[in-house]
């Protein structure tokens, strides 16, 4: 629900306005006035002592005019107007998207280590991928979307860590396991419905360019374009970050990590989006780059 207010505004008609600068753009118009207008539909009319809602020229309901009784207002109105529309009824699906998705990215961030300048994993993956979103020349609603798909990409790692952590009989199990993160986190957000379109990335960032990835063996062009960005990004920070057997025995050097990738061209991961991670890399220079 869009808000369009036509009379003085008033403690009302603020909480209305900042309740419906949340919504999507193309959200159902509520006109908001002082004196009813039979042009206007659907209408709210705000006087002195009530409030009322106007369809087609016909009252609706009537609310007494209390501060106490704006959030049933809101609710009330919203619900009406947006009834035909059940994502956006009772609450805005933009705002309520960014609270569940912001909990689930923070839940992420504690659950990571931190590096000397305060990112955690997840976070250095994202900037990467939203740098390489530009050089592809991804939209903003792209780079939105890629950017939540990054941060989130992990989030399965935290059932197996709270698994892990109440049944310690398991821990060698899910350690030889490592794929189960990629279904978990499509499990997780696949039951929320706000965040249907991160799926596919969670779950396919661990898929391979030739087919011999996890957990659905896609390959080439089967695998979603932003697990693919996610891939790299990902074995770069891993290379560069983390100590873990298939490493060695510490943390690569970029251009150590660089070349480890051109390697993996064509096998891991897709050729040109390789190409284009080593150019936005080389650009990026020494400077500018994730401090280890």
């Amino acid at each position: 629900m869009v808000c369009t207010v036509l009379k003085e505004k008033d403690d009302l008609t603020e909480r209305f306005e900042k309740l419906c600068s949340a919504e999507e753009p193309l959200s159902k118009n509520l006109f908001i006035t002082d004196a009813f207008r039979p042009d206007l539909s659907p209408q709210l009319v705000v006087r002195k002592d009530f409030v009322e809602l106007y369809d087609s020229g016909k009252l609706v309901a009537r609310f007494a005019n209390d501060p106490s009784a704006y959030d049933s207002i809101w609710t009330f109105v919203k619900s009406y107007v947006d009834k035909e529309d059940g994502k956006a009824a009772f609450t805005s699906y933009r705002f309520t998207r960014r609270v569940v998705s912001g909990i689930l990215q923070a839940m992420v961030v504690l659950m990571e280590v931190e590096d000397k300048q305060g990112f955690s994993h997840s976070q250095r993956v994202t900037r990467l991928c939203v740098e390489m979103g530009k050089e592809l020349g991804l939209d903003e609603k792209e780079l939105a979307l890629l950017k939540e798909s990054a941060m989130l990409h992990d989030v399965g790692k935290i059932g197996i860590e709270q698994l892990m952590m109440y049944t310690p009989t398991r821990i060698r199990i899910f350690e030889n396991m490592p794929q189960d993160h990629t279904v978990m986190g499509a499990i997780y957000l696949s039951s929320i419905e706000y965040l249907w379109d991160v799926v596919p990335a969670v779950r396919s960032h661990h898929e391979r360019w030739d087919g011999k990835g996890y957990p659905d063996g896609l390959k080439g062009e089967e695998i979603p374009l932003f697990a693919r960005i996610i891939a790299i990004c990902d074995y770069f920070d891993e290379l560069t970050h983390f100590v873990t057997s298939e490493w060695g025995t510490g943390p690569k050097t970029e251009p150590e990590a660089l070349e480890m990738i051109k390697v993996q061209s064509g096998k891991m991961f897709d050729p040109k989006l390789v190409e284009i991670f080593l150019k936005m890399m080389e650009k990026k220079g020494s400077s500018d780059r994730v401090e280890k």
